[in-house]
């Protein structure tokens, strides 16, 4: 039983080939050079890092065969479509991959790419990315240009089925990896100056403005939100190590809130929310719960500030 299949991967993977008609030595020959997961290839997160995949395409598709011809103009095309996917995309469906590799698995046994095998196949990845959720008008441009690059030149190649069916797939891949959100941050904690930290989810706080920890990719742009309400309650950047610092920006009266964090790249496209955390924010000692909480103020060279009810 022949089990190649495409299986979408999200760290570095575009770069990997079905393998599907090579000989062994062309096989490894294409893969000299080419990193594997096993290497640890970083995700790109960052839109710059996702535009620097796409640039690097051509480069991607070379690995197949390193003299092989790419019509700039071809390749153009499907870097703008790209491109207008990225960060909007989300995983396929198992169904959609099944009919994928169902098409995929037909087409690697033929001596030959005969044209209706190039329907399939364009009609295959249309499904798939369709599926994602990208655009009809992103979809159109790369699927065209794609059937372009595999009609007029795989096809007048000495292997036309192997390339073609792994352009499909890195092509596919790539999409993926592009097309993902910012991955969702871990759950923060509550900092010891601020709060207490009850459990993993879970933080009590006499302040209404405590600060929250973590780590993430560092300048990206972090939002702690209300579950319930949608409100952006505080933002926050990680430093060069990853480590960040936020201090809700927006007071809380006292009582409990689910709270959750993101991130959003630089074009403004929302990423994946953690788990929701939770936030008591519990009365002073010293005051009655009818009262509001207050903000305790920090010590300074001239010693302690009066703390002032928010």
């Amino acid at each position: 039983m022949d089990r190649r299949r495409f299986i979408p991967r999200s760290e570095g993977m575009e770069t990997r080939m079905m393998l599907s008609t090579a000989s062994a030595a062309s096989a490894a020959s294409a893969l000299t050079g080419m990193t594997t997961p096993a290497t640890g290839q970083i995700l790109p997160i960052t839109i710059q890092d996702k535009l620097h995949r796409i640039e690097r395409l051509p480069g991607t598709l070379r690995t197949l065969s390193p003299n092989r011809f790419l019509p700039k103009d071809t390749m153009s095309e499907i870097q703008a479509g790209l491109t207008s996917m990225v960060s909007l995309l989300h995983p396929a469906p198992s169904s959609a991959l099944q009919a994928y590799n169902f098409a995929m698995r037909d087409i690697v046994s033929r001596p030959s790419l005969r044209p209706q095998d190039a329907r399939v196949l364009n009609n295959a990845f249309i499904s798939v990315l369709q599926a994602s959720g990208a655009t009809p008008e992103a979809t159109s441009q790369v699927a065209t240009a794609m059937n372009s690059l595999v009609t007029k030149v795989d096809t007048a190649s000495i292997q036309p089925v192997f390339l073609a069916t792994n352009d499909y797939a890195m092509v596919l891949q790539l999409a993926q990896v592009v097309g993902q959100p910012m991955p969702a941050p871990g759950v923060p904690t509550i900092t010891k100056a601020t709060g207490a930290q009850v459990d993993s989810r879970h933080s009590v706080s006499p302040l209404s403005q405590p600060t929250f920890g973590g780590t993430y990719q560092a300048n990206a742009l972090l939002q702690i939100y209300n579950q319930d309400t949608g409100e952006v309650v505080g933002t926050g950047t990680p430093e060069k190590n990853g480590r960040y610092a936020i201090q809700l920006s927006t007071p809380l009266a006292v009582g409990s809130y689910k709270l959750r964090i993101r991130a959003v790249d630089e074009a403004g496209h929302l990423g994946n929310s953690s788990q929701y955390f939770t936030l008591s924010i519990v009365p002073p000692k010293g005051h009655s719960k009818a009262e509001p909480a207050v903000q305790i103020a920090q010590a300074t060279p001239q010693g302690p500030v009066k703390a002032l009810k928010s």
